[in-house]
């Protein structure tokens, strides 16, 4: 016997569980897609462009900063500034009023970058969510942020804003 409650079996088994596997993991295949498309033809990823985003309204920031509002690790994140910084997109400027403290900014390499490529997003799921009452997205977005906060509850993570 497997040692698992009569829950988990049954949920493992069950069509809803099944159904919310099979479009997520269809959901999480187009992302992937675009973001090869993006490496092949730009040269960066879905991670990095939302990085560049971020900076880009919210600069200059703290990597601190950054970290909480794209809600990826601190090491992932240092990894692609340092990709970002090698590529000229970023720059690390030291605080006048703290010389330990660092903060990120974007470049003009970078925002002209920013209106050359594509949005992370795939361009037909943006196609068809503009077509959505917006009743539909209001939903959508809620669904999405519980399922997140749901998991980022589960792995012990605060949850994003």
């Amino acid at each position: 016997m497997s040692g698992a409650s009569p829950r988990a079996d049954r949920e493992m088994v069950d069509p809803l569980f099944v159904h919310l596997t099979k479009r997520l993991r269809e959901i999480a295949h187009a992302f992937n897609k675009h973001s090869k498309y993006l490496q092949e033809h730009y040269r960066i990823t879905i991670p990095q462009v939302i990085c560049l985003r971020e900076v880009h309204e919210h600069g200059p920031i703290t990597l601190g900063a950054l970290t909480k509002i794209v809600a990826l690790n601190n090491s992932t994140v240092s990894g692609i500034v340092d990709r970002l910084v090698r590529q000229e997109l970023l720059e690390r400027l030291r605080s006048e009023t703290d010389r330990r403290q660092v903060h990120l900014q974007i470049t003009e390499k970078g925002i002209r970058f920013l209106t050359e490529i594509p949005p992370p997003v795939p361009a037909h799921l943006i196609a068809a969510i503009q077509t959505l009452p917006d009743a539909d997205i209001d939903r959508i977005i809620w669904a999405v942020d519980t399922l997140a906060a749901t998991i980022a509850e589960e792995r012990g993570d605060a949850p994003s804003p």
